[in-house]
């Protein structure tokens, strides 16, 4: 009779490469209270990533399987594109309850300084021992297993570093800033409206008055033309991101529905009420 196996529950903790100290205290907490029963994945452990590993195809392996994930913000990560690649990768499945995402933040950053979408979780602070009894007393109800007996702040909240001790490695000291372009601190409804207004619209404009210039297959949105998400965010100047996550509501206001959907990238068809009306020929 073959034995029964326990599939252990994953759990992916996003930081920067400076913030591994703040990974490692947490994740030996972790260890304590689920007893090696929650397989992490932490970028700064040994061989989380082989070294003939594709990094990004690696990161986007562990956030496809994992049921949890926890964003460490500090002064340094909640600046980096990088953490705005993992969240994003992430938000799909957090809206259909496929995962939970859990902002966990340095003393020293103010809740009002998350962006969009962690600004709509709960967020809570590596300095404050109440937050992290939350943080663990969601994973066990989330796990259906561990032991809060086992779990003690003060093993995080004195074992973290003040963020002015920290020193920022090279990899981070050569990444790109995170966004601060022209629709910074713009909510989800305006940057729709941005969307709408400076591509969308413009895209319906064309296929109805001008479709004798649009015969061709691929020569605009309603002919299947290839969408990248991130040209989008870059044509337009967007927060990193957004295309992704809100190109498709407001294509499809205007009739567009998705034929092929990636990770990175879609392609439209006219949906057909929006055809009858305004694509077929009388």
């Amino acid at each position: 009779m073959p034995e029964h196996q326990i599939v252990k529950p994953n759990l992916f903790i996003s930081h920067a490469s400076s913030d591994g100290e703040f990974a490692t205290v947490l994740q030996a907490e972790i260890k304590k209270v689920f007893a090696d029963g929650v397989n992490v994945f932490c970028t700064s452990s040994p061989g989380a990533i082989g070294a003939s590993k594709d990094w990004l195809a690696a990161i986007e392996d562990k956030l496809s399987v994992c049921q949890a994930i926890i964003v460490i913000v500090t002064p340094l990560s909640i600046e980096r594109p990088w953490l705005w690649f993992e969240v994003g990768a992430s938000w799909l499945r957090a809206r259909k309850d496929q995962l939970a995402i859990y902002p966990l933040c340095a003393p020293e950053i103010d809740f009002s300084q998350l962006p969009s979408p962690l600004d709509r979780l709960q967020a809570l602070s590596m300095g404050k021992a109440i937050d992290l009894k939350l943080l663990f007393d969601g994973l066990i109800k989330q796990f259906g297993f561990g032991k809060i007996s086992s779990f003690k702040a003060a093993n995080i909240t004195k074992r973290i570093p003040r963020y002015q001790n920290v020193k920022i490695n090279e990899a981070d000291l050569v990444e790109r800033p995170f966004y601060n372009g022209r629709y910074t601190g713009y909510t989800d409804d305006e940057l729709c409206e941005v969307i709408e207004s400076n591509l969308i619209s413009k895209e319906a404009n064309d296929i109805v008055n001008f479709a004798i210039l649009h015969t061709r297959r691929e020569s605009n949105y309603y002919r299947g033309q290839l969408v990248h998400f991130r040209e989008v965010d870059k044509n337009l100047d967007l927060p990193p991101g957004t295309a992704k996550r809100l190109l498709l509501q407001v294509a499809a206001k205007y009739g567009l529905e998705p034929i092929l959907l990636k990770e990175n990238v879609v392609r439209f068809q006219p949906a057909a009420w929006f055809r009858e009306k305004y694509m077929t020929k009388s």
